[in-house]
């Protein structure tokens, strides 16, 4: 892929150096150390978010079990989904049966694990 000019020294910059520091001290240990994952999905994916970009991204090359939680109105892309080992649609934190199922969805999870 062809790097376009204004993104030239990026992977240089101190801010990105630090957000890789930061990431490979505190992020991808909790990864790795985590039988299973989950990802809160809350936008309608117009938003990017970089830092839930970089957690799944290592959660799916490190072959961890996904659970996906999606917020109402929450947009999964079609790739995402199919990565996803278990998906808990329209979840609203203080929905008590949203609970009951996120709880069964974890439970269901780590037996399988």
């Amino acid at each position: 892929m062809a790097r376009r000019k204004d993104s030239e020294g990026w992977e240089d910059s101190e801010g990105w150096k630090r957000y890789v520091r930061d990431f490979r001290k505190n992020g991808l240990p909790k990864i790795m150390n985590s039988a299973v994952t989950l990802s809160i999905i809350s936008s309608d994916g117009k938003d990017f978010d970089t830092k839930q970009a970089t957690e799944l991204g290592a959660i799916l090359l490190l072959g961890k079990p996904l659970l996906l939680v999606a917020m109402p109105g929450a947009m999964i892309p079609p790739g995402l989904a199919r990565a996803a080992d278990t998906i808990v649609f329209d979840w609203t934190p203080s929905d008590e049966e949203s609970q009951e199922r996120l709880q069964r969805a974890i439970q269901e999870m780590v037996r399988n694990v």
